[in-house]
């Protein structure tokens, strides 16, 4: 591992994947996408395993892909930040701070609709069930127990969708030409 300096933040970043993220870890600091983080299996600072674990679901059945690109790492590094500096849909959608609460509440909540529609958890869905599940929670305007599940599930989607396409790679697996409006001084590598 090594530890990332200006210069190699700053040189990453231009020739990289727009996603990539510091990620601080007991042995030194890294840069990484979040996929690389999910492989390289970095441990989580805000989410819990089983909050992470129903967001990966639900992210992946939303858009396949959103696991192998690190969801869940992204969600959680975003989280564990300063919130006027994240990335997340929900600050843009003007959810009420902590975001960490609104995500926990949406994971939960999404554990409560699979257990009264399904009588079983998230983890022990089927794919078929799981595309029920996600179906219910897009219905526009959808409150579920107070809680806005649309708005959830619009903020889990939005994100899932930055982590797997907004990148240059992303924007070359849709065959969709990247323009960025400001010019790197160096190609691209993703």
């Amino acid at each position: 591992m090594e530890n990332v300096t200006r210069r190699t933040f700053v040189e990453t970043a231009v020739k990289g994947s727009v996603l990539a993220l510091t990620f601080t870890l007991p042995t030194g600091t890294l840069l990484l996408t979040p996929g690389e983080a999910r492989a390289k299996e970095v441990p989580l600072r805000k989410l819990s395993a089983e909050t992470a674990q129903i967001l990966e679901k639900l992210g992946e059945t939303i858009l396949p892909g959103a696991t192998a690109a690190g969801l869940t790492h992204f969600l959680d590094h975003q989280l564990a930040g300063d919130p006027n500096d994240a990335l997340l849909i929900a600050r843009y959608f003007q959810v009420a701070l902590p975001y960490s609460d609104f995500y926990t509440a949406g994971a939960k909540m999404s554990e409560a609709i699979a257990q009264k529609s399904a009588g079983k958890g998230i983890a022990a869905m089927s794919t078929a069930e799981l595309h029920t599940l996600v179906k219910s929670m897009s219905a526009p305007g959808g409150v579920v127990a107070g809680f806005p599940i649309f708005l959830f599930y619009m903020c889990l989607r939005s994100d899932a969708v930055d982590v797997v396409y907004g990148t240059p790679a992303g924007f070359k697996k849709l065959n969709i030409p990247y323009m960025q409006h400001i010019m790197p001084p160096e190609q691209w590598n993703g």
